[in-house]
């Protein structure tokens, strides 16, 4: 007999399960085995964009690529009181919908179920204390097909005469401001849009975007890929909340002369991952299925403006020393996501005047940019949640403005909004316009010059964290980067185990490395380190638990030259 783990029965022991009302249940697998999928044929279950954007920056496949294994959901809806909603690649489980107790016993005896769990309590055994977790604040087009064979590469439009109508800074309108803090203007100036780059929201859905003239120009040039909702599968996410919309606007919405959105280049894949009615652990699978579909068809940048700390369930709630980057289900979604080579990018949260001060999940997490928010004038603002997180990561990563943000309403004219919910986009939006600008890049080097280029980055904080970034510097920094051949640099930073020190060599020889302090004083030295002709990567801070936190310098010595590198220690 299979043996459930104690945890299993004790849940079992506390659910009733009412005939009436199906139960969502979350199952994992043992393994992927008897599956006809393979790595050598990757192309029956990812795009061909997808597959690209792996092969531009050297990211193999894997057993997280794989497809969970049909015999195992061949068994499951052998029962006809189970239904599959989605299943995961990357955690290699199911959510299901299973009504009668019989069933609920039969998902327990299955050998190739590792873990069961209820992630939607039925509404019976709950009095509702939801506290949505997206910010403040409805015709619709046929939904694009769900098979990956179906999907698109498309290869957007972008007319001279749009380009130059907004290369003239006025005709930004009523978003100047927010994105000249940013120097995102620069790049736009330059004839970066976002052009080739596709950006995916998770978001609690976007009523009215298929409708409003501020979003036609999206449409008309094929700017939306398409869309999905995994909260209601098969119902139309433009009669949903109008959370995504707003945050849409901030870099798709175009009214002539007086709103252009971030990155009017880009294509978009609009998801609606997040339940607004109700606050369940089910979101964070959404979330994670909204992620992976995200990867399959190809994005590169996803942006998500929700976080996830406390539910209508208590048992199903977060503490802080949960928030360490690698332990929510979401927290764990965007490591996966960022990497398959995808840029994640979230919102800090809104709680920093509240008891609970500190960033949700997945800002939490190791490879998000966690964006916190300011005022038009650079300052922060009370409501952005502050780091740090409980492992003593300096967290928020970056700021942009959240208060006063131009935005699209519902009446499709120009309002203002409070919330990091519309500082992450920004970021997002000019993310996509700077890997425009360095299609080369890998998701990790342009993380890096976002926060080298923000204005705290020698000493940042868990207020701000590193700062507000300027896109100018950022091109700069990557320009250096790939056009100087003795260009240096430190990837993971604040520093880590697996932190790298990356830089071309002509030939082979042997170079030295030197720690200083804040204070210039030599903490270490390592000599007669070989490297070879190209690029060389070494990884020089395996003991760096001895270090104490604060601000250090490397000093690179080729012999006939040094480089220097600032690095950080939480």
């Amino acid at each position: 007999m299979h043996r459930l783990p104690v945890l299993l029965i004790l849940w079992f022991s506390v659910f009733s399960v009412r005939a009436e009302t199906p139960l969502m249940i979350w199952v994992e697998f043992s393994d992927k085995n008897h599956s006809p999928y393979s790595l050598s044929h990757p192309s029956e279950f990812l795009s061909s964009r997808a597959l690209e954007r792996r092969q531009k920056q050297n990211i193999p496949l894997d057993f997280f690529d794989l497809p969970v294994s049909p015999a195992y959901t061949e068994a499951l809806l052998s029962d006809s009181l189970v239904e599959i909603l989605y299943t995961s690649r990357w955690f290699n489980g199911a959510l299901l919908s299973v009504q009668g107790e019989a069933s609920l016993i039969q998902l327990m005896e299955y050998e190739f179920i590792n873990q069961v769990e209820n992630v939607k309590p039925s509404p019976e055994s709950l009095e509702s204390k939801s506290e949505s977790n997206v910010g403040g604040l409805q015709f619709a087009r046929t939904e694009t097909p769900d098979s990956v064979s179906h999907l698109q590469d498309y290869t957007a439009v972008f007319p001279y005469s749009f380009m130059h109508t907004l290369n003239n800074y006025p005709y930004y309108g009523a978003s100047s401001g927010q994105v000249s803090m940013l120097k995102g203007d620069v790049l736009h100036k330059n004839g970066y849009w976002g052009l080739g780059k596709v950006i995916a929201l998770l978001d609690a859905g976007f009523r009215y975007v298929d409708s409003l003239e501020a979003f036609d120009y999206m449409w008309n040039h094929n700017r939306i890929l398409g869309y999905k909702n995994f909260v209601a599968p098969g119902e139309n996410v433009f009669e949903e909340h109008v959370h995504g919309a707003y945050v849409l606007s901030v870099m798709a919405a175009y009214l002539p002369g007086m709103f252009s959105g971030a990155a009017l280049g880009a294509s978009y894949w609009l998801l609606r991952t997040e339940d607004a009615r109700s606050e369940f652990r089910i979101e964070e699978y959404n979330w994670l299925a909204g992620a992976e579909f995200a990867d399959s068809v190809g994005a590169d940048i996803l942006n998500s403006s929700l976080g996830y700390t406390r539910f209508d369930d208590v048992s199903q709630d977060y503490t802080y020393d949960d928030l360490d980057g690698n332990t929510t289900v979401v927290a764990r979604a965007a490591n996966m996501a960022f990497s398959r080579g995808m840029l994640v990018v979230n919102s800090a949260g809104n709680y920093g005047s509240q008891n609970w001060s500190y960033i949700g999940s997945p800002a939490d997490a190791h490879n998000a940019i966690a964006v916190g928010g300011t005022n038009a004038e650079g300052t922060r603002v009370g409501f952005s949640s502050i780091g740090p997180t409980p492992d003593g990561r300096i967290k928020p990563d970056i700021m942009a403005q959240g208060q006063g943000v131009a935005v699209i309403n519902s009446f499709g004219s120009i309002s203002n909004a409070n919330g990091t919910s519309f500082a992450a986009p920004l970021i997002s939006a000019l993310a996509a316009c700077l890997w425009q600008e360095f299609p080369a890049a890998s998701n990790q080097e342009i993380k890096n010059a976002i926060i080298r280029s923000a204005n705290r980055y020698f000493k940042p904080d868990n207020h701000y964290g590193f700062g507000i970034p300027d896109f100018e510097l950022a091109s700069a920094l990557l320009k250096k980067q790939f056009e100087d051949p003795y260009f240096i640099t430190l990837l993971h930073n604040p520093i880590m185990p697996e932190s790298v020190i990356k830089f071309y060599n002509e030939k082979k020889g042997y170079v030295s490395l030197d720690l200083f302090n804040g204070s210039g004083q030599r903490i270490w030295s390592q000599e007669n380190i070989v490297v070879n002709p190209g690029f060389n990567h070494i990884k020089p801070f395996s003991d760096f638990h001895q270090l104490t936190s604060g601000i250090y310098f490397i000093r690179v010595n080729f012999g006939h030259r040094s480089e220097l590198l600032k690095a950080i220690k939480l």
